[in-house]
């Protein structure tokens, strides 16, 4: 199916009033659940260390990045071709390699499934320079803008601006760089480089390195549709299954992904996946006169499922 022209995302300026971004933010969720935002206090100095510090160690040989392979605790790095997230139409491996960095795990979490220590490389062995130092600076960034989030999406959904407060005390909060390929996608061969998908989680927050195109979204038809790169400096946000459920349908998650060309190059983003903690129980939030139309879950078995389904290291969990 040739894809559609391509489309830009709303921009939701963060320095506004409150009642005005929540507003934006909710016509958003409830259209296609993907915008851009902008005035969001994260430094462009962490974003560009970041990146920099992806670069270095997908930069490294294969040999060294086997020293920090996936945990049990999904920590570390995914090879190229080891994620298969749409297993149904892909002949391959996505085209990708990612990096998983989770929030440091406290004394009590200690034995929970995707709890623990982060899998950091040795930078002396590995030539790298602050990598750990860099990551865990952005970590914290992104952390801070998803706590500013959530009581805007509360007063989007018409609810106190702390509800999301208790679900999210320690949350689960995992940074992704991740490296495309330069290689050509095929959606008509099954070869893409990420498959077709939706986020599993609450909120997802993208960089993307220079703006680089690839990304496009599903339309209820089932076509495709190009998105345009955001404006410099911002940040894409989309909502995840989780947060689709716990709105009870009203916010959108929806299924994207990314197609990439030969001629633009190696494709560089870093996914932020905002989640509540592991025993949290997401009831849906039904509006006056409204049924639910999904049952309550545990965030933890949800999660554990969803990463057995595309990840080669969960297959066996």
């Amino acid at each position: 199916m040739t894809p559609n022209v391509m489309v830009s995302l709303p921009v939701v300026d963060l320095a506004l009033q409150p009642s005005v971004v929540a507003t934006a933010i909710r016509h958003a969720c409830e259209s296609r659940g993907f915008f851009y935002v902008t005035n969001h206090g994260v430094p462009r100095e962490a974003v560009d260390a970041m990146f920099h510090a992806a670069r270095e160690f997908f930069s490294l040989p294969v040999h060294l990045k086997q020293t920090v392979l996936q945990d049990h605790n999904n920590r570390g790095w995914t090879p190229m071709g080891e994620e298969t997230l749409d297993p149904s139409s892909s002949k391959r491996g996505d085209s990708k390699e990612g990096y998983y960095i989770g929030r440091e795990a406290e004394e009590d979490e200690i034995g929970l499934p995707l709890r623990g220590a982060n899998n950091w490389p040795d930078e002396d062995k590995l030539g790298l320079v602050n990598w750990r130092r860099v990551m865990e600076a952005y970590h914290d960034e992104m952390s801070s803008l998803a706590r500013r989030l959530m009581p805007v999406f509360a007063e989007a959904l018409g609810l106190e601006k702390n509800f999301f407060d208790e679900h999210f005390r320690k949350p689960t909060a995992l940074l992704r760089p991740l490296h495309y390929a330069a290689s050509e996608s095929s959606p008509d061969e099954g070869v893409f480089a990420a498959g077709a998908h939706s986020d599993y989680g609450v909120l997802t927050i993208l960089a993307v390195d220079a703006e680089a195109p690839g990304l496009e979204i599903q339309e209820a038809n089932g076509s495709w549709t190009p998105v345009a790169g955001g404006t410099s400096g911002g940040f894409c946000v989309n909502i995840g299954d989780l947060c689709e459920r716990w709105t009870n349908g009203r916010f959108r998650s929806t299924v994207h992904r990314v197609v990439t060309k030969q001629c633009q190059g190696e494709r560089w983003s870093a996914a932020f996946f905002w989640e509540p903690e592991f025993d949290v129980v997401v009831t849906p939030i039904v509006r006056e006169g409204e049924k639910p139309h999904y049952e309550p879950c545990k965030y933890g078995d949800y999660i554990l499922g969803k990463y057995a389904a595309t990840h080669e290291g969960f297959k066996d969990s």
